[in-house]
């Protein structure tokens, strides 16, 4: 489990800070911890106060974020943690832009006579900016503009999903996005093959094999250029499955909130959220947040594991045999 980051103590700041306490705070830290202001034997020390001081802004600064991040709280933290949080497969980065045809291509001649190509990615979407610790992955995940478009690889030659033929100019491309980018939506720029570029505005919540059309994108032909037809396909995610439009995630439940029931934070792609377990929570039971799924329209069902404490102190042990003795 990622360690807790106070966000205020690191910018010098109260709970209560104005935004603009917040800025002054943060530009005051960061021109004390700037890597270059300091010796070379100092650098990697500053460079991760540096990197700290960033992320901190990067948090308070916005209002969705800095309201989720209060909500967790320090003593809610190790429960949500515990249970996965908003886990990643990767650190997040800045995102919308670059090119996920950066990796080239390779075009073959197949026997048939028609064309195939090979698209690659630049390195799986990540397009630079600055890198966010686990804890922030923890909580966030890609919320934000982290995480990033990318990997167009491809299928883009004659045939095709929807019957486009070579004659035609269509041409039929698949698109891999990360889940959190494809229930965001928003605009993505693309540098094909050719060299033209192309601004692709892809709806919230866009779904598995939803064919998005780029008309005269396509192939050149005696009629002009065809059309080229990109197919959406989401990459597997590690916190939630997929089906449809609907989410399935697991939460870890202590027994103790199993049994006299409580509040838990469930992650979702919008940031965590406060769920109530009732009393006597069973293992394995299913819990439905409706319009929390890949768009409105979809759910996330959350599977509840009760999870039994590895290591317990003497006061706990005491606890649970008194337990045991009246049960």
């Amino acid at each position: 489990m990622a360690e807790y980051k106070d966000y205020y103590k690191i910018l010098g700041v109260s709970k209560n800070a104005t935004d603009a306490e917040i800025k002054k705070a943060f530009k005051t830290a960061a021109r004390k911890y700037h890597p270059d202001l300091h010796p070379e034997s100092e650098k990697a020390a500053m460079t991760e106060k540096f990197k700290d001081v960033n992320e901190a802004y990067a948090v308070l600064s916005d209002k969705q974020k800095r309201t989720i991040y209060d909500q967790v709280g320090q003593t809610g933290y190790q429960d949500y943690a515990r249970g996965g949080g908003a886990r990643s497969a990767g650190r997040g980065r800045s995102s919308y832009g670059g090119n996920p045809f950066g990796g080239g291509y390779q075009q073959y001649s197949g026997g048939n006579g028609n064309t195939y190509y090979n698209f690659s990615s630049n390195g799986g979407g990540n397009f630079g900016g600055a890198d966010f610790s686990d804890f922030f992955q923890s909580i966030f995940g890609g919320l934000g503009g982290m995480g990033g478009f990318g990997g167009m690889q491809g299928n883009p030659f004659g045939g095709g999903a929807g019957g486009a033929s070579q004659r035609s100019g269509d041409v039929e491309a698949e698109l891999a996005l990360n889940l959190e980018d494809a229930h965001r939506g928003g605009q993505m720029q693309l540098t094909l093959p050719n060299g033209r570029n192309v601004t692709v505005k892809l709806p919230a919540g866009v779904g598995e094999g939803k064919r998005i059309k780029l008309k005269g994108y396509g192939n050149r032909t005696q009629r002009g250029n065809g059309d080229l037809y990109l197919v959406i396909k989401i990459r597997p995610h590690l916190t939630y499955r997929l089906e449809g439009d609907d989410l399935h995630t697991q939460v870890t439940l202590m027994p103790w909130t199993a049994a006299l029931g409580g509040t838990i934070f469930v992650p979702t792609l919008d940031g965590p959220v406060q769920v109530k377990v009732p009393a006597g929570t069973h293992n394995g039971k299913k819990l439905k947040l409706s319009g929390k799924g890949l768009n409105a329209k979809g759910s996330l069902y959350v599977t509840l594991n009760i999870d039994v404490p590895r290591s317990l102190t003497k006061e706990q042990k005491d606890l649970f045999a008194k337990l045991a003795d009246i049960s």
